[in-house]
């Protein structure tokens, strides 16, 4: 092993029958790029386990593994945690190690990828604090995470990390027949019942009537075959006390449709049909991103604007071919009844920036399969960020290791979305020979013929949800990512 301070060791802590671990390590770490040694814990001490083969008086039970991983912490903190993912998933499996307590011990890493992997492991094997360890260890996520030169402990950074990672992931995790457009409503009300010091939060929830009366019609359209999930926008501004409501907010605009079947465009199964449940996880992420900054006391005006629905199939579906007048007085052909969430975002956007005058506005949606199909299972593209916003992004991407990809606006792919019969379309789509290229920069480009502010969006639909089975720390379905960044991209910008 290289240079000791260069390891992270993790303590798996069970109750498993005692097996050899010789020469497993190299088994460990094939094809990810790292080393690793494996041994044995045994008892309160943690002395080590005889060796198997040796007369131990027959089979005994172990509390534990722990394995070193050397790694070269001058990498990127994205690459890490997927190497160091990899090889303790291979010793969970190896050892039936599920429901072990994990342990992680890195004092001399670097604050940021230690609080990194600590948060991984602690979704990895569930928070601990509820749980009952093995006698003689304390529960939880024993982190041990200090920096060599400010003996920072990060327990409860980690912790109100985790805690707004969990309630993002739960939401989207969650079956769409309860987490309807009526629920994540209930859950923006339960807001006022925070107990918040340092400013003020106003709730209100738009529901049919008063939809209509405002000419939401996109939102309308796309929600109007679903009585159980039906169309709804929900908005939240926080005010930091002292502060005039005339200083321009920022806001936090999520995509909340529940489920979505692709509408009369039926959706195919290759389409993911059968994980559309996550199709609200822009609404999950703003929701949470906005909770864990108004609980810290956020010093800067913040709103939040979710438009939630289903898009359902029944005879009030909206019909393919039909020209909607949105919010904004723009016309708009519904070219295809499965591209409807940039629809319900471009009157939610129209009509919160008319309303409130953001100064900026971050969008968040799982917006195209494109996203997935271009850019792969753990990045999230973002479009439009303009340079102070990207290098904080950047800063944040870099501490938290959820990769982002940024992407300029471009008159090409602005001018994909008009029609002939209408002002647009909701299937932009590039001249040519390349009609299915780049989909989502155009369905980004679409939504900025509805603002007038500047518009950050991040098409979140490869990064949310654990496409590939490898996400660290992840298990089937929401991943958690990219919050991690964005709350600290927020954070970093509060006093700007």
């Amino acid at each position: 092993m290289p240079n000791p301070e260069k390891i992270f060791r993790v303590r798996l802590l069970g109750e498993n029958a005692l097996r050899d671990v010789s020469g497993v390590a190299p088994a460990l770490v094939a094809g990810v790029g790292l080393k690793a040694r494996l041994s044995e814990l045994v008892g309160e001490s943690g002395e080590a386990a005889p060796s198997a083969g040796t007369d131990s008086g027959g089979d005994r039970a172990m509390t534990g593994l722990e394995l070193s991983i050397a790694s070269d912490w001058s990498r990127p903190i994205a690459e890490l945690r997927w190497q160091i993912d990899h090889v303790v998933r291979r010793v969970r499996r190896l050892y039936d190690l599920l429901g072990a307590h994990p342990q992680l011990e890195a004092e001399a890493a670097p604050h940021n990828l230690a609080a990194a992997v600590a948060l991984d492991l602690r979704r990895a094997f569930g928070n601990g604090r509820d749980a009952q360890p093995p006698a003689g260890h304390s529960p939880g996520l024993q982190s041990k995470l200090r920096h060599p030169r400010e003996g920072l402990g990060l327990d409860d950074e980690t912790e109100r990390f985790a805690a707004s990672e969990d309630l993002f992931r739960r939401w989207v995790n969650e079956d769409p027949a309860v987490r309807t457009s009526i629920a994540i409503c209930d859950d923006v009300r339960q807001l006022a019942a925070l107990d918040l010091a340092g400013g003020v939060l106003e709730i209100e929830i738009i529901e049919e009537a008063r939809a209509r009366e405002l000419g939401l019609n996109l939102l309308l359209a796309v929600g109007q075959a679903s009585d159980a999930s039906p169309p709804r926008l929900a908005l939240a501004r926080w005010t930091p006390s002292g502060m005039s409501q005339s200083r321009p907010p920022l806001m936090l605009l999520g995509k909340g449709i529940t489920f979505d079947t692709g509408g009369i465009n039926v959706k195919p199964y290759e389409s993911f049909v059968s994980h559309m449940r996550n199709d609200m996880a822009g609404a999950a992420l703003a929701f949470a991103a906005f909770r864990h900054l108004i609980m810290g006391g956020y010093p800067r005006p913040l709103v939040l604007a979710i438009p939630t629905c289903e898009n359902a199939i029944g005879e009030r579906a909206m019909r393919p071919g039909t020209v909607v007048k949105s919010h904004r007085g723009l016309r708009v052909k519904i070219d295809h009844t499965d591209a409807e969430g940039r629809l319900v975002l471009a009157d939610a956007l129209s009509y919160a920036e008319e309303r409130f005058a953001p100064e900026l506005t971050f969008c968040f949606a799982t917006l195209t399969t494109a996203a997935l199909q271009a850019y792969g299972p753990y990045a999230t593209p973002v479009h439009f960020a303009p340079a102070p916003i990207e290098r904080a992004l950047r800063q944040a991407s870099d501490a938290t290791g959820e990769d982002l990809h940024f992407f300029p606006s471009r008159a090409w792919h602005y001018e994909a979305n008009r029609d002939d019969e209408a002002d647009l379309k909701n299937t932009g789509r590039l001249p040519g020979y390349m009609p299915h290229a780049a989909g989502s920069r155009n369905a980004a480009h679409f939504l900025l013929h509805f603002a007038r502010a500047p518009l950050v969006h991040a098409d979140i639909f490869a990064s949310t949800w654990n496409w590939g089975g490898d996400f660290p720390g992840t298990g089937y379905g929401a991943t958690g990512a990219p919050l991690r960044t964005f709350v600290r991209a927020l954070e970093a910008l509060a006093n700007d």
